[in-house]
């Protein structure tokens, strides 16, 4: 009888260690985050290039890519449509902008602090992108 309880026992404790070990490796659900590096208008080559550098240092397996002051202006009226007075941020107001795409479960914004206080660096936003009953973007309040 006591061999039989063991036995049940140990049965039942490996069926809990193999329902957690399944259960933990389901990944959770990756969100996508669009973080925009606005640049002064009037960048120099040198600063624009170590925005750059750290950037890519930050995002090792992502792309990122430069923006015309043409396209940062209409990327901005395309994310802000309808939530936001778009008029505004004409090309010649704008300046060029580094993207970078990035997914995760959570996003670290003080990852970017550093480069928010680089020379050159106007302003740094971090959006989450429309997606499934989200009709807009948010706007996340990194510091």
């Amino acid at each position: 009888m006591a061999a039989v309880a063991l036995a049940a026992m140990l049965v039942g404790a490996i069926a809990a260690a193999g329902s957690f070990l399944v259960l933990s490796s389901v990944r959770q659900p990756q969100d996508r985050y669009v973080v925009t590096v606005f640049l002064n208008t009037d960048v120099t080559a040198g600063q624009k290039e170590a925005v750059e550098s750290a950037l890519s240092a930050r995002y090792r397996t992502e792309k990122v890519r430069l923006d015309s002051a043409e396209e940062t202006s209409e990327r901005y009226r395309e994310q802000f449509e309808g939530t936001l007075d778009t008029t505004d941020g004409t090309p010649e107001e704008v300046s060029e902008s580094f993207r970078v795409e990035t997914t995760g479960e959570v996003f670290d914004c003080a990852v970017l602090a550093p480069v928010g206080r680089m020379a050159g660096v106007d302003l740094i936003t971090v959006v989450q992108p429309p997606a499934g009953d989200r009709r807009y973007g948010l706007l996340m309040d990194c510091p």
